[in-house]
């Protein structure tokens, strides 16, 4: 009894084991034969377009191995791409892609033709393989994405070698304007001071891809990818134009176009780092594909959590800028510039910056060291766009707030604020020699009075040069010089004179009164 069973649970396990390998065997039997050949038939789905004359080029990607598997070209290596791996649509899509983007398909075997009016276009006795087809040029139908097809395929365990494809294809924009700008940055988690800090790279390269879905599968064309290089500098710029209207995903990417997942950790030979999204930015984009309309904008950031080899800090300088005409601050006509240096002498320049009128600019530098990681001093001076320093005696204006700013680790932002005043220029005094003043020609015949006038004034000024005169020859004839000039013993005669007048006056009038009483 025991022995029936255990017959019976053996031969339960057997048929479940048939059961779940029977499929895959039938499969790869059914593929497992000689090669042969087999048609690829384009249908054109409508969209109100022209579907005739458009034109299609089929290219031999992968070769078939006579097992069941595919073996994909060697020019094609480089690409990532893994033929066998391929389960859902998403996944086909973005491999064809993939493989659109390869530089040369000239040393493989290819298939092309043109669809006639209903939108057809049959590939005939094509050599089994698997086949990347792509339009030709553009089209009144429309825009048709890239795709793969494998003949043979097997279909409920049946091999089929006619394989009918409706490639997925859009009609072309009036206007295709749209504008997505993806900027990118680093940053260091520091555990010290608990907080992100801009990192430079001395010579990396990120890349971003423009997808069509939100998990980063299905790229948007075969040129979905862009390279952000950043060469000693913490920010960069990718720019996607001419894109019709519509919705998009940006995501970062590796360097074959594979998508980070946002705010997923990633653990690498040089240390752990998270793609994040700046604040208030969105991986979504949706363009309406007109010029007026505003760019779209993605902002990502990288994470380190460990310093990288081959970054370092980047301390900030703030510079900002005032003009002022007297107390009122102005905009002028005039360029000015900031030269940053190493040293109080100003011989060492490491950058000239242009400044802003009323408003301020921000540079990026260096911490000090070979490893960039010292404390350093840099010297702040207003200079012209060459990085000389500027002559305040021709530069028509007063220089205030030049000073030096000194970075560290632990303080990596700075501060300098350049004020200009102009200088009012100077008019002179007119050198010529002094004219009388004009005299009015009199409306009126002049009265008595105003002729008296002018008859005393001018016996005063005649008077008045007389007695400088006189004062000037008794000076030079007096024989007492003192510290003070002034002729004394003149003031002192004529004092003397003017008493013995008097004197002699009051004599002459006592002598009358006494001869009249007689």
């Amino acid at each position: 009894m025991k022995r029936q069973k255990r017959l019976h649970t053996l031969t339960w396990i057997f048929l479940m084991l048939l059961t779940l390998v029977l499929p895959w065997t039938v499969k790869r039997e059914a593929l497992a034969e000689e090669a042969g050949t087999g048609s690829i038939i384009v249908q054109l789905d409508e969209l109100g377009t022209p579907r005739g004359g458009v034109g299609f080029t089929a290219y031999r990607v992968g070769s078939w191995s006579g097992d069941g598997t595919w073996v994909l070209d060697d020019s094609l290596a480089d690409t990532g791409v893994s033929l066998n791996d391929l389960v859902y649509a998403e996944e086909w899509d973005a491999a064809a892609l993939k493989l659109a983007q390869a530089a040369d398909f000239g040393a493989l075997e290819s298939a092309s033709g043109q669809t006639d009016e209903a939108g057809t276009l049959a590939l005939t006795s094509l050599p089994w393989g698997m086949y990347l087809i792509t339009q030709d040029g553009e089209s009144e139908y429309g825009i048709v994405s890239p795709f793969l097809a494998a003949i043979p395929y097997v279909e409920e365990g049946v091999r089929r070698t006619e394989l009918t494809v409706h490639p997925k294809a859009r009609i072309p924009a009036a206007e295709e304007n749209g504008r997505i700008e993806v900027t990118k940055r680093a940053g260091y988690q520091d555990k010290t001071l608990l907080e992100v800090i801009d990192l430079t790279p001395v010579d990396v390269v990120y890349y971003v891809g423009l997808f069509q879905d939100k998990q980063g599968k299905v790229p948007y064309g075969t040129d979905y990818l862009r390279e952000i290089p950043m060469k000693g500098i913490s920010t960069g710029t990718a720019v996607y134009e001419n894109l019709p209207a519509g919705t998009y995903y940006v995501f970062e990417t590796d360097s074959q176009g594979n998508a980070y997942q946002v705010n997923e950790k990633q653990d690498e030979t040089f240390g752990q780092w998270m793609c994040k999204l700046e604040d208030g930015s969105s991986q979504t984009v949706t363009l309406d594909g007109k010029a007026e309309s505003p760019a779209g904008t993605v902002g990502f950031y990288n994470l380190y959590y460990d310093l990288p080899y081959g970054f370092y800090y980047t301390p900030k300088l703030t510079i900002s800028k005032t003009v002022f005409d007297g107390e009122t601050q102005v905009t002028v006509a005039d360029t000015f510039y900031a030269g940053i240096f190493l040293d109080k002498e100003a011989s060492k320049l490491v950058q000239v910056v242009e400044l802003v009128q009323n408003g301020e600019v921000t540079v990026d530098l260096k911490l000090g060291g070979e490893a960039m990681d010292s404390p350093i001093t840099y010297y702040i001076y207003e200079t012209d766009k060459d990085g000389k320093r500027i002559d305040e005696d021709t530069f028509g204006y007063i220089v205030v707030g030049e000073d030096q700013v000194d970075f560290s680790q632990s303080k990596l932002e700075g501060t300098i604020n350049l004020v200009n005043v102009k200088v009012e220029e100077e008019t002179e005094e007119p050198t010529e020699e002094p004219t009388e003043e004009p005299t009015e020609t009199p409306t009126e015949e002049p009265t008595e009075a105003s002729t008296e006038k002018q008859t005393e004034k001018q016996t005063e000024k005649q008077t008045e040069k007389q007695t400088e005169k006189q004062t000037e020859k008794q000076s030079e004839t007096s024989p007492v010089k003192t510290g003070d000039e002034t002729p004394v013993g003149l003031y002192i005669a004529a004092a003397a004179g003017a008493l013995l007048i008097l004197i002699l006056l009051a004599g002459f009038g006592l002598m009358r009164r006494r001869k009249k009483h007689e």
